[in-house]
């Protein structure tokens, strides 16, 4: 009997984190398809539990135990521990932290790795610039970088990680990325081969979940619009505040946290719940008449350019209308939303969608074609393909 195909993914994102991205949804599929999987996320470090915000965690939690396993034991999750970590600080931006933070690990990073099996792997998946020395380190019949936004307009982007970046994409077989406007960045790092593979969506997770009314929708009368990601600088909190007003009897929920917060002027219709777990998701989405994307464009064209709506996907495996702002990569994937170049136009849009109440059906119908199982099948046979 054959031992089973074994793929190192080294992302960003914890595994148990939230905000369930691509890589989370590619592994899940690997997985599905009989790979056994090592899932290394960024590391954490003791500044983390200083930071406001930063605190360890969940992430503390899986470190702690030593990893956790997941998918019927066919995926370690790990988050490594070290001294210190690469971040746009004094010291901590250097060349130096950002190749060999690795090196200051406890338990050993590599030994540990090596100790559950994953020396040797015939995948090398990376979407992390921080974690780019396992190219030195792993033996891998084929390898991968994948670029799901403009990392560069990020804070935490430093002179090292975009160094970093450029010989990542180079030092592995092949970069893939989210968006059609990456095509560009991706070629300016010269990889020896490059492959579009855009996000998708978990449809059975978002079909089959639970679908109870959330405790916090309890003796909501009138409509509700939901949000649900990273309230990061690129969420246009204004806008929505300002359709709000123009709402009064429309309740709006937010889901997820980051820099932008509630803020004083919030609207009394206006509700940040914080995150919730992935898996309670769909039961937001289900019980909800609309959702919306207000990313402001105008102010960050470089980071939401480059965005692939993987929100509008989940949004509408639960046949929930959407109201967006449009961007690009939004109008290119066709979809049933209404989209807006500005404030009133994203009232009006709202509006209109809570007053005819679509059904379902069309999104959802809509949104199975975006399953990540067709993803996976493009994604295998380019792998397939390089040399």
């Amino acid at each position: 009997m054959m031992a089973p195909q074994k793929i190192l993914m080294a992302c960003a994102n914890h595994w148990t984190s939230p905000y369930q991205v691509g890589s989370h949804q590619l592994a899940r599929e690997f997985v599905r398809r009989g790979y056994e999987v090592a899932f290394i996320s960024d590391p954490i470090s003791p500044a983390h539990a200083l930071r406001p915000g930063g605190g360890l965690g969940e992430r503390f939690r899986i470190y702690s135990r030593g990893g956790i396993r997941d998918l019927g034991g066919r995926l370690w999750a790990y988050v490594p521990g070290a001294l210190l970590t690469p971040h746009n600080q004094p010291l901590l931006k250097s060349k130096w932290v950002q190749d060999y933070w690795h090196h200051l690990t406890y338990p050993s990073l590599l030994f540990k790795t090596f100790q559950q099996g994953f020396g040797e792997v015939d995948l090398l998946y990376l979407d992390s610039v921080a974690q780019s020395f396992w190219l030195k380190y792993i033996r891998a019949k084929k390898s991968i970088f994948r670029i799901a936004d403009n990392n560069s307009g990020f804070d935490k982007s430093t002179g090292a990680s975009r160094a970093a970046e450029k010989e990542l994409a180079q030092g592995v077989d092949a970069v893939v990325y989210t968006a059609e406007s990456l095509r560009g960045l991706v070629s300016s790092l010269e990889p020896r081969a490059m492959f579009h593979l855009p996000n998708g969506v978990n449809f059975q997770h978002f079909q089959e979940a639970p679908r109870e009314k959330p405790e916090e929708y309890s003796g909501v009368a009138g409509p509700i619009v939901v949000y649900v990601g990273a309230l990061e600088r690129w969420f246009d909190r204004d806008l929505l505040f300002r359709t709000a007003e123009k709402m009064p009897k429309v309740s709006f929920f937010i889901i997820g946290k980051g820099e932008v917060g509630q803020g004083a002027q919030c609207p009394k219709n206006v509700r940040f719940l914080g995150t919730r777990p992935y898996g309670r998701i769909p039961a937001y989405l289900w019980n909800a008449d609309a959702g919306v994307i207000p990313f402001n464009v105008r102010k960050y064209p470089g980071l939401v350019n480059s965005i692939h709506p993987l929100k509008l996907y989940e949004y509408m495996a639960c046949g929930l209308p959407v109201a967006a702002v449009e961007w690009g990569e939004l109008k290119k994937v066709k979809s049933p939303a209404l989209l807006s170049h500005d404030a009133a136009s994203f009232a009006v849009n709202l509006e209109k969608l809570l007053r005819e109440k679509p059904g379902r059906k069309r999104y959802v119908q809509y949104a199975k074609k975006q399953d990540w199982s067709g993803r996976m099948d493009h994604l295998l046979e380019f792998i397939g393909g390089l040399p």
